[in-house]
């Protein structure tokens, strides 16, 4: 039996997508399921190689397709004869294409001398239709030599014509077969020394070739056929070429299929906003989206802890219950295919061996298969197939039949796949499946929540908690007539009192319960914040006193100086005789003590420094993951390095040493879980700020800045361009405010000049 998970999931029609931005027509029958692999390494591998191209492409421009040259290989086998031009066309195209992925790989030196002249010799003697292009060097001289013998045939035309006048039907030479025929009158004949091609339907006009002019035509005619010749000279040395190199076309053509494969899984995952989720034993999607959906695409946070390997999802019809399972069929396979999913960087996937999804009716009517025989012939396939490893997901399972063999058959298929599967995700409306998973070690319920004052659906998943049908507000919601709403509740009657009645009833008070929490929280937050501001404005009190003390120690410096210059001026006149040894001491003996008296304050400033500072740390762990400077670079705590700073490994791989004030817990809210993932900014030798407004720029800047003294880059040059020395200015004035730049100036003239800076970093 066909397992068509991947088609339920709509992994095929997700890969159908990315194929379209493949560059080489050949790739794309190689985007099918089939390269959803479990092989960590192959995964490992096949995400490295996405993740340069990704980075490459942030900075590149896309690349040139690849015509399909395998037609040529088979042509070549089969026949000897010469390769149609318009094919041998292709090979130059493939390429020019090729030399540009080489260059994008950073494997230039790949391209050989063989390969260039090829290529060169082929576009430059070929158009795209085959053609030897009519400036080709070999058919110049050819040409020339044609125009001359042309000229000449046409200079003794006009001469015969013009002295034969009135023995010529008219004053214009003829083509016939591609030869110049004079037509004369045929009673003129026997005047001339000719031979005659033809004459008119009236036999009045006689065509002939003057002996003469015999010679000048068959010039023509030969300096024609040497063009021709040259031309089919031309195209079977290049096909002669092209046939010698096809066997590394042949190795050309495989290492752009793995190319594009990578390549356009890069593409697409930059374009969409994909990210990379941890491998690990969790199943943890947050804002996971179909990508289907585009941008009716509700994101979802979804978490499995690795102790179960069961869930049921309940709630409303139409509230997210299939999404949910599509989603994360398709995240998981679409990492097991390059490593990349349409879901949050933080977010964490197992590889399963295997897929199994039973999604939608299976009904059919060729086969004489009703809605239950089928899902069950699916079920049956699965439990011989599945392993521990397996990832399988049921909808609505047990429905189509009796309701309480449906449940019972539920929980029997439930249990069994618990033991027989890594995870197995089910959707049903049964109370009694979802009163098992509250019972069953290692099962858990799910729901899709409701909201009861709108009736609709929020399409967001709560853990833990199974969810109502709603059956009864959903029709009342599509207007279903009163009559047979009241009917339904009141056949209904005591059965609300039921498991279904009780659940929703600890679904209430577990409501309830989250709103206490919340509130709780939520003061427990505000006592934190008044706490916090409180010791801010103890700190802003320490800081004034700190900033007078240092006003105090400036302006004692301040006397001191002028102090010192009046006492000098003291020691200078008693060098002349006006005052005595004694009063020599007693100045000298001033400038001392006015000397450490200064000492004094400044380390009482430098110790209120280090306490203020103290007050404002905040303290971190080793292994705690961090933010780190104004660009909120990722990294973790790698131990305390002294009283206020810590060493801290990046997760770029670099280490570095910081000031607390300079990080941040990156511990995120509820509400930032669903942000993507930002990769630092890379610091760059050159930035290219032209084209850009003031504001942008200094954007730019900023990251430029930060990026510099994260990797310790201490020069680097901007190009600003001339234009109306705005942009020149205001960049300028940007340098001057920053601290850390210790000095910049404009290019030399051969690199620039006043349209190019050098900044220099003090760092």
């Amino acid at each position: 039996m066909k397992n068509d998970v991947f088609k339920n999931i709509e992994l095929d029609a997700v890969l159908e997508n990315i194929a379209k931005l493949c560059l080489f027509s050949e790739t794309i029958a190689k985007i099918c399921s089939l390269l959803v692999v479990s092989d960590g390494n192959v995964i490992s591998s096949r995400y490295a190689q996405v993740e340069e191209y990704r980075q490459k492409l942030k900075q590149a421009a896309d690349l040139s397709s690849f015509p399909s040259i395998s037609g040529i290989f088979a042509f070549s086998e089969s026949s000897h004869m010469d390769i149609p031009s318009a094919e041998v066309f292709k090979v130059g195209e493939f390429l020019s294409s090729y030399k540009k992925m080489l260059l994008f790989q950073e494997k230039g030196e790949d391209f050989t001398k063989e390969d260039e002249r090829l290529m060169d010799d082929i576009l430059s003697s070929l158009d795209w239709e085959g053609n030897v292009v009519e400036d080709h060097p070999r058919l110049l001289p050819l040409k020339r030599e044609l125009d001359s013998r042309r000229a000449k045939r046409a200079r003794y035309s006009a001469s015969f014509i013009r002295e034969n006048a009135p023995s010529m039907m008219n004053s214009n030479p003829v083509y016939h077969n591609e030869r110049i025929v004079l037509p004369i009158k045929a009673a003129e004949k026997s005047r001339f020394e000719c031979y005659v091609q033809g004459s008119s339907s009236s036999g009045q006009t006689l065509f002939v070739e003057p002996f003469e002019l015999v010679d000048l035509n068959n010039d023509v005619v030969l300096a024609e056929e040497r063009i021709r010749t040259e031309i089919l000279k031309i195209k079977n040395e290049l096909s002669n070429a092209v046939r010698a190199h096809i066997p590394f076309l042949k190795g050309y053509v495989e290492n752009v299929i793995s190319f594009d494969f990578h390549y356009v899984f890069a593409l697409y995952s930059l374009k969409n906003g994909w990210a990379h989720p941890k491998n690990g034993n969790w199943i943890r999607l947050i804002g996971a989206r179909h990508p289907l959906l585009g941008a009716k695409a509700v994101p979802i946070d979804f978490s499995v802890s690795p102790d179960v390997h069961a869930v049921v999802i309940s709630g409303a019809n139409a509230g997210g219950k299939t999404v949910t399972m599509k989603t994360l069929g398709l995240c998981a396979a679409l990492n097991q295919i390059a490593g990349f999913a349409p879901l949050d960087g933080m977010s964490e996937l197992p590889y399963f061996n295997s897929f199994f999804a039973d999604i939608g009716d299976g009904q059919s009517i060729e086969e004489a298969s009703s809605t239950f025989s089928s899902h069950m012939e699916k079920v049956a396939f699965f439990a011989r197939n599945a392993d521990d490893c397996s990832l399988v997901l049921l909808d609505e399972l047990g429905s189509g039949t009796d309701p309480d063999e449906g449940s019972a058959l539920s929980i029997a298929i439930l249990d069994y796949f618990l033991k027989h599967s890594r995870l197995t995700l089910v959707t049903s409306h049964y109370s009694k499946v979802k009163n098992h998973a509250y019972l069953s070690e290692g099962m858990v319920n799910a729901s899709m929540e409701f909201d009861e004052k709108t009736l609709r659906p929020t399409y967001r998943v709560i853990a833990g908690i199974p969810g109502d049908s709603h059956a009864i507000e959903t029709a009342r919601r599509m207007r279903v007539p009163d009559e047979i709403i009241r009917q339904a509740e009141a056949d209904l009657g005591d059965e609300r009192l039921t498991g279904a009645s009780i659940i929703s009833s600890l679904m209430k008070k577990s409501r309830t319960l989250d709103r206490k929490i919340s509130q709780a929280e939520e003061k427990r937050r505000e006592a934190e914040h008044r706490y916090s501001e409180l010791e801010k404005r103890l700190q802003e009190v320490d800081k004034k006193e700190f900033e007078l003390e240092k006003a105090g120690s400036k302006e004692i410096s301040e006397f001191l100086s002028s102090s010192r210059k009046k006492l000098e001026n003291l020691i200078r006149a008693i060098r002349t005789g006006e005052l005595d040894d004694e009063k020599i001491k007693d100045a000298k003996r001033f400038i001392k003590e006015a000397e450490q008296e200064e000492r004094n304050i400044k380390k009482r400033v430098e110790a209120k420094q280090d306490e203020y500072e103290s007050m404002a740390a905040k303290d971190f762990a080793a292994g705690e993951r961090v933010l780190c400077g104004s660009g909120s670079v990722s990294g973790k705590i790698l131990s305390k390095s002294g009283k206020n700073s810590y060493s801290i490994l990046l997760d770029s791989g670099m280490k570095l040493t910081l000031k607390s004030s300079e990080i941040k817990s990156a511990v995120k809210t509820e509400k930032q879980s669903w942000s993507g993932y930002s990769a630092p900014v890379k610091a760059e030798y050159q930035i290219d700020l032209r084209g850009l407004t003031l504001e942008e720029a200094v954007r730019r800047m900023d990251d430029q800045m930060e990026a510099a003294i994260l990797s310790g880059l201490r020069s680097f040059s901007v190009v600003h361009g001339y234009g109306d020395g705005i942009l020149m200015r205001g960049i300028h004035e940007y340098l001057k405010k920053r601290k850390e730049v210790s000095d910049y100036h404009f290019a030399l003239p051969e690199d620039g000049g006043m349209g190019k800076t050098y900044v220099e970093l003090d760092i």
